[in-house]
């Protein structure tokens, strides 16, 4: 590494971002019509749309033939996904989010008819359908996927039908990957009629403590204050069900029964998880797709040192130059002709070596910690061009 067999290590970030707190994912929707919320927001799926400034997840009464509101299933989902949780699904490490969310809904039957089948709010792992979800599917699953794990849904069901698996008519139910409720609350003991001769509008708080992994679900009259106690408190874990990244929205379904599943205002608030690249943002638009970081270690005091002056140094990081490779990385002999012929070891980082932060930090902390003869520490003066930074910045 030249005749003084020193060298100074630089460590370079492509848009450092440091951790902070996250604000949380905010909206609320007082109504809905073609141009509100913004076009794109939401996904319809299947039967669903929107009129009379509502989401309409099965047709609403446009067209007077009965025939035409049958057998209906639809979805609307917000099309930004969440993160829910960090780190392994198999683990008890890494932190789940907690949400809120409430909405106001209006589930209609018309006169001198018997309601069918349900509507429910859901977490599901796309924003798609399933075929054939109409009927007591509600929309959420078919006859061939229910009670799959892989369905990574999770859904709070306000059912209008009884089946041979239900209490009644008119319940309350948290739903995993199945119509078949984990736990389900009978609303008539809670003066609640889901969907009254004459139509009622109630509102729904949903609310979801990630810490405690506890689910509490209240329902009250439009206009009502929150109650005190919930219909439903039950334990739930989401990472052991839920996508790491999953959608929040609605679905509902009618069969030979009918009814209109009418979404009048909707807001939700997600606790926002750090994803990777809000760590490290990847500067794609300097032309350095997969790079993470730049290790470079050299002689003297370099002064402004950029990406190009590294691809150039290495040869455009050409096999010929490695000379070795660890567990986060290869490292390149390099050149700075910039620098008189300085020679340089650039080692290179990638998005699948570093698995998270705690990983990369290890790695610079190591480094950083290293003595030798041959040796000198962490350099913390450079006169960087932007958008470069020096990474000791969060080491101190």
């Amino acid at each position: 590494m030249g005749s003084a067999g020193k060298l100074v290590i630089i460590f370079l970030l492509l848009f450092l971002t440091i951790t902070t707190a996250k604000k949380p994912f905010k909206f609320d929707y007082e109504s809905f019509n073609k141009t509100y919320p913004a076009p794109g927001t939401l996904n319809f799926t299947g039967d669903a749309g929107f009129t009379r400034g509502a989401l309409q997840i099965t047709p609403d009464t446009s067209n007077d033939r009965e025939t035409y509101l049958q057998n209906k299933s639809g979805r609307v989902l917000l099309k930004k996904r969440f993160k829910l949780w960090e780190g392994d699904a198999n683990s008890t490490a890494g932190k789940i989010a907690s949400f809120n969310t409430s909405f106001d809904v209006n589930i209609y039957r018309q006169e001198n008819t018997t309601p069918g089948e349900g509507f429910a709010f859901i977490i599901a792992p796309d924003l798609n359908i399933p075929a054939q979800s109409y009927g007591q599917y509600l929309g959420l699953t078919n006859a061939s996927t229910d009670g799959n794990w892989t369905n990574h849904l999770i859904a709070i069901e306000l059912d209008t039908v009884r089946q041979e698996f239900d209490p009644d008519d008119n319940h309350m139910g948290l739903n995993i990957n199945s119509i078949k409720s984990n736990k389900v609350v009978s609303l008539a003991s809670q003066g609640i009629e889901i969907a009254p001769v004459i139509g009622t509008n109630y509102t729904v708080w949903i609310q979801y403590n990630g810490t405690q992994k506890v689910i509490k679900v209240y329902m009250a009259l439009q206009g009502k204050p929150m109650p005190k106690v919930p219909v439903l408190n039950e334990s739930l874990n989401i990472r052991s069900i839920l996508n790491q990244h999953s959608y929040f929205g609605f679905s509902a379904s009618t069969g030979n029964l009918i009814q209109l599943n009418c979404v009048l205002k909707w807001n939700l608030t997600v606790e926002k998880l750090p994803e990777e690249n809000d760590w490290l943002k990847i500067g794609l638009g300097a032309g350095i797709p997969g790079l993470v970081l730049l290790l470079v270690a050299a002689i003297g005091n370099t002064k402004g040192v950029q990406f190009k002056d590294l691809r150039r140094a290495t040869n455009n990081f050409n096999e010929k130059m490695k000379l070795g490779q660890g567990g986060f990385g290869i490292v390149y002999k390099g050149v700075l002709a910039k620098e008189n012929n300085m020679e340089i070891a650039v080692k290179k980082f990638s998005r699948g070596n570093i698995k998270g932060k705690d990983d990369f930090l290890a790695e610079l902390i190591i480094i950083n910690r290293l003595r030798h003869k041959h040796l000198v520490r962490l350099v913390s003066e450079f006169n960087l061009t932007y958008p470069f930074c020096l990474i000791n910045l969060i080491l101190n």
